[in-house]
């Protein structure tokens, strides 16, 4: 992808890049397109024999130095196979990209290894009861006690908290009289401590894939700081501009792509349904082009080295939609019948239910693209 709009040609280096990755997925098909914690580490495991748990990282560090066409292609050919996430997603999504742009060289040799091998489980440590959506209110503090941190505070909707070995944490270090995002840190939080719990939260779904994580005087070593003291604000917003950015945005692509895919061939041999659920489907289909093409403007920006900023914020929007639109579809297509037959329908449903609010609300989302993008007023 070059110049100054979308290149979709393929090169040779992105023809091999596709030949080696369907190469592995033939002798290591997936086993399960199971999206349990197990099913995924299990996955994750496979994929990091062959260097594919995250082929956009650098080589260094476990990558293959993927251009953004190739990641593109990437979840192509997984969604092709039908594979499940990986367990350890918000780790090679948020923390790991967070520590190859901030961390110190100790801290990526320490961490990035047995975080893409799925040995240690990464939970991001941002929202709280008062703080989701404006971070600039959390409350957690960490405190100075020689050369230690002391961790007090809460956090809430943290995925995989309860299998989490790390957290990404963001507190406050510079005192009550420093408010809002100014005087945030971010740290590596080693959660298998005294004082680090994480009481899992029943969904409406039956999961607990998000957690409480208490944290009561939790100590973190002077190293544990990323980036620099009292300039977290930064370091938080590219982590979210890595979760929303490309990723994120990607892996959904494959996931929706494969109901999406399931959805159409159901409506071309079965004609008893309504021209009403019909239109739905074909909105669908829209909405997932546009959702998909936009993802590709974002591989573009990439590569060009632009900076992905407000832009995430449209992407996250864009997936909120389809993401719910879809679900709602895909249910009242399969009909009752339908529903007890295939469980991960009305799973997927109450799932997506909550696709406006995680990850920063959709009417936080239109403010910064309304403020920062268009230019309109407060």
């Amino acid at each position: 992808m070059s110049g100054s709009g979308m290149d979709f040609s393929m090169s040779a280096a992105d023809r091999q890049f596709r030949e080696e990755l369907r190469s592995f997925l033939r002798e290591n098909p997936p086993a399960s397109r199971s999206d349990t914690f197990e099913a995924g580490l299990a996955w994750q495991r496979v994929l990091h024999t062959g260097g594919w748990v995250a082929p956009h990282w650098p080589r260094t560090f476990g990558g293959r130095d993927a251009t953004p066409a190739q990641y593109a292609i990437y979840w192509t050919e997984m969604a092709q196979v039908g594979a499940p996430q990986i367990a350890n997603r918000v780790g090679v999504q948020t923390a790991g990209p967070t520590l190859l742009a901030h961390g110190t060289l100790t801290q990526q040799e320490r961490y990035l290894e047995p975080l893409l091998a799925g040995d240690e489980i990464w939970c991001q440590l941002f929202s709280e009861p008062d703080a989701g959506s404006d971070l600039g209110g959390l409350r957690t503090t960490a405190t100075q006690d020689g050369d230690t941190w002391v961790v007090r505070g809460q956090k809430v909707w943290t995925s995989f908290g309860a299998q989490s070995k790390f957290g990404l944490l963001l507190a406050r270090t510079e005192g009550p009289e420093v408010t809002g995002a100014r005087g945030l840190t971010c740290f590596v939080c080693d959660l298998d401590q005294p004082g680090a719990t994480a009481k899992p939260l029943t969904q409406m779904t039956g999961d607990t894939e998000f957690s409480e994580v208490f944290l009561d005087d939790v100590r973190l070593p002077a190293d544990a700081v990323i980036g620099q003291r009292g300039k977290g604000w930064a370091v938080a917003n590219s982590a979210l501009g890595s979760e929303r950015g490309v990723a994120f945005p990607m892996k959904e692509q494959m996931v929706l792509g494969a109901r999406l895919n399931e959805l159409t061939a159901r409506f071309r041999t079965e004609r008893h349904h309504s021209p009403a659920l019909r239109l739905r489907v074909v909105d669908d289909v829209i909405l997932s082009e546009i959702f998909r093409l936009l993802n590709l403007r974002t591989l573009t920006m990439v590569a060009r080295g632009d900076e992905i900023g407000t832009w995430s914020s449209v992407i996250k929007m864009s997936w909120s939609r389809l993401a719910q639109h879809l679900s709602e579809t895909a249910l009242d297509a399969h009909g009752l019948a339908g529903i007890a037959g295939d469980p991960d329908l009305s799973f997927e449903f109450l799932r997506y239910r909550m696709a406006s609010i995680a990850g920063g609300t959709s009417e936080i989302q239109r403010n910064i693209v309304a403020e920062r993008m268009l230019g309109l007023p407060r």
